[in-house]
C-alpha cells in the first residue's frame, strides 16, 4: 500500500474511531433543538448501501446537534423524488442523497436549492455540478482501471503474456458509480488490448449491480464460450452471481489452475470477503461506506455550525485492493473490512 493510501486510510480510520465516542447528553430544555437531516438511500437491497446507511445513522449519533429522517427509495427513481420532496416540505436543515439516477434526481435537488437546503451527495452524485455542497465518492474511474490492470496481471502470470478472453459485467448504468467504473475499465482494457492483441473482450453486458442478473448473464455466457479466462464485475453483487454461475456450470477450478476463471468485484461486501477467503473469488476493490458516510455527516455539521468554506465540493475517498493474501494484513485492518464489521452487528 502506498504512503499516500496509508495516510488516507489513517484519515478514514480516525473517522470510524470518532464514531465510538459516546454522544453528549442533550442540554437543558431551553437549548436549541437538533437540526434535522433528511437522508435518501437508493436501495437497501444492496449490502454496500446497507453499510452506508449504517454509517449515516452512526454518524448522526456522534453529533448531538443533529437528528435524522431516514428513507429508502427501494430502487425506484420516482419514489426517491417523492421522498426527497417530502423531506424538503418538512423543512429539513440538510439533505444526504444517494441518487438512483444522476439526471433524474436533478429537479428535486434544484427544489432544495430554491429552499436554501444544502444537498450532500454520497457515493453517487447528481448531474448538476454545483447544486451539491459536497459530492463524496470513491474514484470510480480508478476502480475500473485497476480492475482491468488486475486481470491483466493475472493473465500475464498464467500465460507469460497479457492474453485471454475477458467478460465485462457492467454495473447499473445511469449512476455515476456505474458509468465511471465502466469508463475506467473500458478505457484501460482498450489500451491493454491494443498493446496485447491476444487480449480479447468476448462479452459486455450490464448486470445492474444485481447478483441474480450476474448469475443469469454469466450462465448464458459460459454456455456460449468454452474459454473465458476472467470476469470484471461492476460490483461484488455482480461478482457473487458470476461465481455462483461458474460453480453451477461445473467450471470452477481453484485459483492457480490454468483453467481458473479470474473474478474481481468492487465494494468489499461480506459476501465478497467470504468468497475471497474460500478461494472462489480472486479480489475486490473495497470502498468503505462506514467512513464515507461518517465524513458526509461531519461535513453537514461543519456546514451548519462551523466554517462551510472549507468543505470540498468534490472528494474521493480511499479504496484498497483486497485478495486472500492481504485480508489479514495490518494495512487492511487499518483501512477497515466494513463488510465484516456490518455483518458482526
Amino acid at each position: 500500500m502506498s504512503h499516500t493510501l496509508l495516510r488516507r486510510a489513517a484519515v478514514a480510520t480516525s473517522v470510524i474511531a470518532s464514531l465510538a465516542l459516546p454522544a453528549l447528553s442533550a442540554g437543558p430544555a431551553s437549548a436549541q433543538q437538533p437540526a434535522v437531516v433528511g437522508y435518501s438511500v437508493s436501495t437497501l437491497a444492496n449490502p454496500f448501501f446497507q453499510g452506508m446507511s449504517n454509517g449515516v445513522v452512526t454518524g448522526i449519533k456522534a453529533h448531538p446537534d443533529l437528528s435524522l429522517i431516514d428513507t429508502s427509495a427501494n430502487g425506484d427513481a420516482n419514489t426517491q423524488a417523492t421522498q426527497v420532496l417530502d423531506l424538503i416540505n418538512q423543512h429539513v436543515a440538510a439533505l444526504i442523497l444517494n441518487p438512483i439516477n444522476a439526471n433524474a434526481i436533478v429537479p428535486v435537488v434544484r427544489q432544495a436549492n430554491k429552499r436554501h437546503i444544502p444537498v450532500f451527495t454520497l457515493d453517487r452524485g447528481a448531474a448538476c455540478g454545483k447544486c451539491q455542497v459536497n459530492f463524496l465518492e470513491t474514484d470510480n474511474v480508478a476502480l475500473g482501471k485497476e480492475g482491468a490492470d488486475f486481470i491483466a496481471a493475472q493473465l500475464r502470470a498464467r500465460y507469460g503474456a497479457i492474453k485471454g478472453n475477458v467478460v465485462d459485467l457492467e454495473g447499473l448504468l445511469g449512476t455515476t458509480a456505474g458509468d465511471d467504473r465502466e469508463r475506467g475499465f473500458a478505457t484501460e482494457f482498450a489500451t491493454l488490448s491494443s498493446a496485447n492483441p491476444g487480449l480479447k473482450l468476448v462479452a459486455r453486458q450490464a448486470a445492474d449491480f444485481d447478483a441474480d442478473k450476474g448469475f443469469n448473464i454469466t450462465t448464458q455466457l459460459l454456455a456460449a464460450h468454452n474459454d473465458i479466462d476472467a470476469i470484471f464485475n461492476g460490483n461484488d453483487d455482480n461478482a457473487i452471481g458470476a461465481v455462483r454461475a461458474i460453480r453451477q456450470a461445473n467450471r470452477f477450478v481453484p485459483i492457480g489452475d490454468p483453467k481458473h476463471i479470474v473474478v474481481i468485484g468492487i465494494d468489499g461486501t461480506e459476501q465478497g470477503l467470504s468468497a475471497i477467503r474460500k478461494g472462489q473469488m480472486d479480489a475486490t476493490l473495497s470502498q468503505n461506506p462506514l467512513t464515507m458516510a461518517a465524513q458526509t455527516v461531519n461535513y453537514i455539521d461543519q456546514y451548519l455550525h462551523g466554517d462551510k468554506s472549507k468543505i470540498p465540493a468534490h472528494q474521493f475517498w480511499p479504496h484498497v485492493l483486497l485478495t486472500k493474501a492481504n485480508l489479514d494484513s495490518p494495512d487492511v485492518k487499518q483501512y477497515g473490512l466494513w463488510g465484516d464489521q456490518v455483518a458482526a452487528q
